[in-house]
């Protein structure tokens, strides 16, 4: 199964790019799976000071994965995004 979220660290900079473009970047649970570890890996990294999200593909996310959705029970898709600790968020603008 090919990697549909690439992580890149460079200069403080972790760079997150969902790679699925055939479905818009739906989010599956592939996607989303990888898509957490890489912000755990960004996150655990103390050189990473910014995480940017990108895209290929002509749209950035065009939501949940409906197809994959329709066939999973309740209890597939709650193993697709377990629980863990709170996100850090960010304030917003300083100045």
């Amino acid at each position: 199964m090919s990697e549909l979220v690439h992580l890149d660290v460079a200069a403080g900079v972790a760079t997150i790019t969902l790679d699925s473009p055939a479905n818009r970047n739906a989010l599956s649970v592939q996607l989303r799976r990888e898509l957490l570890g890489h912000l755990d890996t960004a996150l655990a990294d103390d050189a990473v000071r910014v995480v940017v999200l990108g895209h290929s593909g002509r749209v950035f996310c065009s939501g949940m994965d409906l197809k994959e959705a329709r066939g999973a029970g309740a209890s597939r898709r709650r193993r697709a995004c377990p629980p863990g600790p709170p996100r850090p968020r960010s304030g917003g603008p300083t100045g």
